[in-house]
Order: structure tokens, then sequence, then C-alpha cells
């Protein structure tokens, strides 16, 4: 029964992060900047965080601040990077191209673990580079979509390195201690990009923007973190993994109804192509899991 309870919550942490994070972020941009967004929404979630972690004094050692620091920094790189290329793309690609950092991962894990890597994860990776090469066909014409494109791109690289350096070195820990520091570290980076990036729009965020900042600072972050944390001692991350494809479905679906964002024939099929070899790459590590 608990699985069954925490896959559902799983799935909800899924449909936050692509159903109503990335719409929601892109109307958001059209008032305020990226970094200014990411520094007041990771200032609010360290904030929430703050008297948790404050519990943990024992946990606040140089190791964990250390870990917790670098971790912050690749998660800012992959959270900047993103919310930079959907200020430019729409939210539907962004959904999808971020979803490549699931492809990414065994393909890092060689080339820095030295992990070895599945016939089928070599399969997904060239299934998901014909879907982004697809894909980018029809963003070529337009010079802000391809810099989106590939600014999402080097987002998903960078959730890529977080993912394997937090399954490196994270393991001894506190958890909640280490997520602060990694708010906390995304809150003070974007900070420093302020006065770089800040252009036309640098200004007060208005109201919405300040409803899309509260939003994802507590449900986007905070509370999916911590379901996301407690629901992985119950459902192996393989399976984690089949659910966490729904994220770039969800905001094509969302993407679409809510905002008429129709993608393309050739963008549709890159899409798809993409999709599919996340689920291949994860439901491959599930069989054979269940398997050993």
């Amino acid at each position: 029964m608990n699985r069954i309870y925490y896959v559902a919550l799983l799935v909800l942490v899924t449909f936050i992060w692509g159903g109503v994070t990335f719409p929601m972020i892109k109307v958001a941009l059209a008032s305020v900047e990226p970094s200014p967004f990411l520094a007041l929404r990771f200032a609010i979630s360290a904030a929430l965080l703050l008297p948790f972690a404050l519990r943990r004094r024992g946990s606040f050692s140089l190791t964990s601040s250390v870990y917790g620091l670098i971790s912050g920094a690749f998660l800012f790189a992959g959270y900047f990077f993103q919310t930079l290329g959907l200020d430019y793309t729409s939210p539907a690609l962004s959904g999808i191209i971020t979803g490549l950092y699931v492809i990414l991962i065994p393909i890092f894990s060689l080339l820095i673990l030295r992990a070895p890597v599945a016939r089928m994860d070599i399969v997904a990776s060239v299934l998901a580079l014909t879907g982004l090469i697809v894909m980018s066909v029809t963003s070529l014409s337009s010079r802000s979509t391809f810099l989106g494109n590939m600014l999402t791109v080097a987002c998903a690289v960078a959730y890529a390195l977080q993912t394997i350096y937090v399954s490196k070195y994270t393991y001894k820990v506190d958890s909640v201690t280490f997520t602060f520091y990694q708010m906390a570290t995304v809150a003070a980076l974007s900070s420093v990009f302020v006065p770089i990036t800040g252009g036309e729009r640098f200004t007060v965020p208005g109201s919405y923007a300040w409803f899309a900042i509260a939003f994802t600072a507590v449900f986007a972050s905070v509370l999916a973190y911590y379901i996301n944390t407690v629901a992985l001692r119950y459902i192996e991350p393989t399976a984690a993994g089949v659910i966490y494809t729904g994220e770039p479905v969800f905001a094509a679906l969302t993407s679409y109804l809510f905002y008429g964002d129709a993608p393309g024939y050739l963008t549709l099929s890159g899409m798809a192509l993409m999709v599919a070899a996340m689920l291949l790459t994860t439901l491959d590590k599930y069989i054979r899991s269940r398997v050993h």
C-alpha cells in the first residue's frame, strides 16, 4: 500500500515539475529576468528549509558544507540555463530537452566514474540525439528558439553532472542540511548574476511573477524535493526514473492545452523520439533490476 501511495506522490511531483512549472515560469519571464526569478525563488526555499536544518546542528560539518555548495553550483547551472532557455523557447521543447539528463547520466557515469554502460543506454542516446537533431531542424529558422534549445541542452548536461555528483559523494551527509545548502547556493549564485543579466525587464516582479516565484519555491522546490527524498525509500530509483519520463510529456500537454503551443510535425517527431529514448533506458534499468 505504501508503494502505491508514494508512486502517486511521485506522479504528482512529476506533474508539478513538468505540467505546471514550465508554462508558469514561461509566462512569469515576460515581466522578470531569469536571475532575479531564481534568486528570489531559491532564497524563499532556503529560508523555509533553514529551521529544519538548524535542528540538525551536528550535520553542519565542513564535509556537508563543501558537498552542498558544489552540488548547489551544478544545480544553479541547470536551473540558470533552463530558465534562461525558457525565455527563448517553448515550455514543451524546454521540458523535452531537459529530460535528456536521464540519458546523459549513464554516458557521464562512464566518462567520470568509469561505470559500465548498458547497450540499451547507447541505443537510447543515439535515439535521443536523432530526436534532438530532427527537432532542431524546425528551430533553425528562428535564432531565438535555437538559442533557447541549446541553452536547455546545457541545462540537461548540468543536471546530469549534479545527479552523478550527488550519487557519488553525498550518501553520508544529512539530506535536509544538504538540500538547504543547495537551495542557498542557487539563490546566492543567481543574485551574483542579477546585474549581469538584468536588462529592460530588470524591475520589481509583477503580481503573477511573485505568485510563480512563491509557488515554485514552496511546491516545485521544497515540497517536491522532500517528497522525492521520502518516496525513494519505498520505490526503486529505476522505477522512479520511469515515472520521471512523464515530466516532458506533462510539459508538452499543458503547453498545448493552456497556451495553444502546438508543435509542428518535425518537432513532434523529434519530441517523440526523445521521450521514447528516455522511456527505453529507464524501463531497461527497471527490468534488469527486477531480474537481478
